[in-house]
C-alpha cells in the first residue's frame, strides 16, 4: 500500500473508530508523515518500517525535548496498532523501544488576584466584552480545557441547573458544577445574544460561544484573548489559555479540596495527572509561609 493511502485509512481510523479530536489526529499524522519522509529515503515504506529506522530517526531528534520523542512514539504506536488491526503487519517494531524519560514541570499558576483581574479586564458594555467576561468566568469555575470551552454547545451546558456536561478526552463524559458568578456572566451574554438575534443559523443555535464573524471559536481564538487581557493588565509573562485551568486545580486544593474530587472535575483518568497540583499549591504554601511567618 502507498504511505499516502496508508495514512489516509489510519486518519480515517483515528477519526471514525477512536473518535479522536481533530488537534490529535493532526498530530498523529504531522508525526507519521515525517516518519514516512524518513524511511523512503532509507529505502523502505511506511508499511515495513524497521526497528532500525526507529532508533535512527529518534537520534535525529535527540537535540529536542524528550516530550517530542515521546509524542512521535505515541503517533507511531497508533500507527502499528491500525496496521495490526488492518492485518497489514503482524510483527512489532516498537515492542523493545522504551519511551524516553520526561521531566514534569510544575504548571505556572495565576494567584487569585490575577484572576480576578483578568475577569473584571473586559468592557462588558460591548458585546465583545460581555462574551469574554463570560468565557473566563466559565473557564475559571470550571477547569475545562480550552478546546472544551471554545467548542461548548447548548446541549452541554445546563445554565438553570449551574453545570455542564463536558465530553473529554476519549469520549469521557464529567459533571462540572460552575459558580453562582459563571451562571450570572453566561445568561447576561446569552440574553444579549438573544436581542441581538443571533440564534438564527445552525452554528449559532449550537454553539455556546461565536467570534466576531458569527462563526464558532477556536483555540487560536482564544489565545488572542488572553493575550489582550494580559497585555491591558501589564503582566510580565503571558500566561497559557490553560493557565486556567492549572489555576483552577491549583485554588480549589488550597481551599481545602479533596485531590479526588478535582480529578473527577478536571476529567484525568489517572490521579498521578492530579497529583501535580499537590506540589503546586504546597510550593504555594511553603512560599506564603516564609513571606509571613515572624521566624522563617
Amino acid at each position: 500500500m502507498e504511505d499516502k493511502h496508508l495514512l489516509a485509512q489510519f486518519c480515517d481510523y483515528l477519526l471514525l473508530e477512536r473518535a479522536l479530536a481533530s488537534s490529535t489526529i493532526k498530530s498523529y499524522s504531522t508525526d507519521c508523515v515525517l516518519f514516512a519522509a524518513f524511511v523512503r529515503a532509507r529505502g523502505e515504506r511506511l508499511e515495513n518500517f524497521s526497528v532500525k529506522s526507529v532508533q535512527q530517526y529518534l537520534a535525529t531528534m535527540q537535540g529536542g525535548s524528550s516530550r517530542s520523542q515521546a509524542r512521535f512514539l505515541v503517533s507511531l504506536r497508533a500507527l502499528m496498532r491500525f496496521m495490526h488491526l488492518s492485518h497489514l503487519r503482524k510483527d512489532d517494531p516498537l515492542r523493545h523501544i522504551v519511551n524516553p524519560k520526561i521531566e514534569r514541570s510544575l504548571p505556572k499558576v495565576l494567584s487569585e488576584a490575577t484572576v480576578a483581574d483578568f475577569l473584571h479586564a473586559p468592557d462588558t458594555n460591548t458585546p465583545l466584552g460581555l462574551r469574554d467576561r463570560a468565557m473566563l468566568e466559565l473557564l475559571y469555575a470550571t477547569g475545562l480545557r480550552v478546546s472544551e470551552l471554545t467548542e461548548l454547545t447548548f446541549q452541554e451546558l445546563h445554565l438553570q441547573d449551574a453545570y455542564v456536561l463536558v465530553k473529554g478526552k476519549g469520549d469521557k463524559e464529567r459533571i462540572v458544577p460552575m459558580t453562582k458568578s459563571a451562571q450570572e456572566w453566561l445568561t447576561r451574554y446569552l440574553n444579549a445574544r438573544k436581542e441581538r438575534g443571533e440564534f438564527k443559523s445552525v452554528v449559532q443555535k449550537r454553539y455556546v460561544f461565536l467570534s466576531q464573524k458569527g462563526g464558532p471559536l477556536n483555540r487560536q481564538s482564544f489565545w488572542g484573548v488572553v493575550r489582550k487581557y494580559s497585555l491591558q493588565l501589564g503582566l510580565k509573562e503571558m500566561p497559557s489559555p490553560h493557565t486556567f485551568r492549572h489555576a483552577f486545580a491549583t485554588h480549589l486544593l488550597n481551599h481545602d479540596a479533596d485531590l479526588r474530587a478535582v480529578q473527577m472535575l478536571l476529567g484525568h483518568s489517572n490521579l498521578t495527572t492530579t497529583e501535580i497540583y499537590t506540589h503546586v499549591a504546597r510550593a504555594r504554601l511553603h512560599e506564603l509561609y516564609n513571606k509571613t511567618h515572624p521566624r522563617a
